[in-house]
């Protein structure tokens, strides 16, 4: 019996696989509705608008689980919703626009080491000694992967710095996410938590989409609507369900090494989709922070978790 328990742990990585693959899409998805004409908060507003529709079922089928939630569980889902949810991903969106989308999304693998990283600090969470000098080592990949063998001062005066800077941050806010997720909010179903974080950040957004101006040209088409679309249905809510579902049944060593198809897919959409291309020191830092993470996981050098979160935590 213990056997067919076992057997049955190990089935579900190749839905985790499909999960991360999903997710890759996003780098040619985000930059197709922008060069359509339609600007990031816009992207972000409307694919928030079409997930609140989608969940506000769940959330009714499920009024038992939330009805009883705390002020602090709400604070939690708040900070989610607002950061998270609609700032980090208009962060992302816009990393897009200005620079390259296979970089910007590649930078996502930090999100992890983040998470990690701050729940060891902030929820009193042991860390093994060896995850530190590994933690440093995967900021030395980050580094690399963002700027290559370039010294700081080249770094400071890269043309990708703006897209850089706001890709790290959005990973960093969702890493941040993660945490708070943890604190405040541990037992809450992933439909739940999606439905209201969805549908508490609608606000936010609508009042970012009427007080920040958009950039020259941008406009609603219909040409920029199916790409909405998709995100909305592949990455975002197909993405989501099949990672739960895999990761039911997938022991969380296994599940890290399921989710290399996340970077294998994004490099292959990217240099597909676009003509920017990775530099030998990126290379060198992407490989280096994939090992980073596949360390922290081998060692067991942090409680066994999900080593990446669906986006906005």
């Amino acid at each position: 019996m213990k056997k067919m328990d076992s057997d049955a742990r190990r089935t579900g990585w190749p839905l985790v696989s499909l999960a991360a693959m999903l997710w890759a899409s996003d780098l040619v998805l985000r930059p197709k509705a922008q060069a359509a004409g339609i600007s990031s908060i816009q992207i972000v507003l409307f694919e928030h608008l079409a997930q609140a529709v989608i969940f506000i079922p769940f959330l009714a089928l499920r009024r038992a689980e939330w009805t009883g939630l705390s002020f602090k569980n709400w604070l939690g889902i708040l900070f989610i919703a607002v950061f998270g949810s609609a700032l980090a991903t208009i962060m992302l969106t816009e990393a897009y626009r200005l620079g390259s989308p296979l970089l910007t999304i590649l930078l996502q693998k930090v999100q992890p080491v983040v998470a990690v990283a701050l729940a060891g600090v902030a929820l009193k969470e042991k860390r093994k000694p060896l995850f530190w000098p590994l933690f440093v080592l995967a900021l030395v990949a980050t580094y690399l992967l963002a700027f290559g063998f370039a010294g700081i001062e080249s770094a400071f005066e890269s043309p990708q710095l703006a897209s850089i800077l706001l890709a790290l941050g959005a990973a960093a806010i969702w890493g941040t996410c993660t945490v708070v997720g943890r604190a405040a909010i541990k037992d809450l179903s992933p439909p739940v938590m999606a439905g209201w974080r969805f549908i508490i950040a609608l606000p936010f957004l609508v009042l970012a989409n009427f007080g920040v101006p958009a950039p020259a040209g941008a406009h609603v088409s219909v040409d920029g609507l199916w790409p909405i679309a998709l995100i909305v249905l592949l990455p975002d809510a197909l993405g989501m369900t099949l990672y739960y579902l895999g990761l039911k049944r997938t022991p969380a060593s296994l599940a890290a090494l399921a989710e290399l198809a996340f970077p294998v897919t994004a490099l292959v959409l990217g240099l597909i989709s676009s003509p920017s291309t990775l530099q030998i020191g990126q290379w060198v830092g992407l490989v280096l922070l994939l090992a980073c993470l596949q360390a922290i996981q081998a060692t067991k050098s942090v409680e066994q978790e999900p080593t990446m979160a669906p986006q906005a935590g």
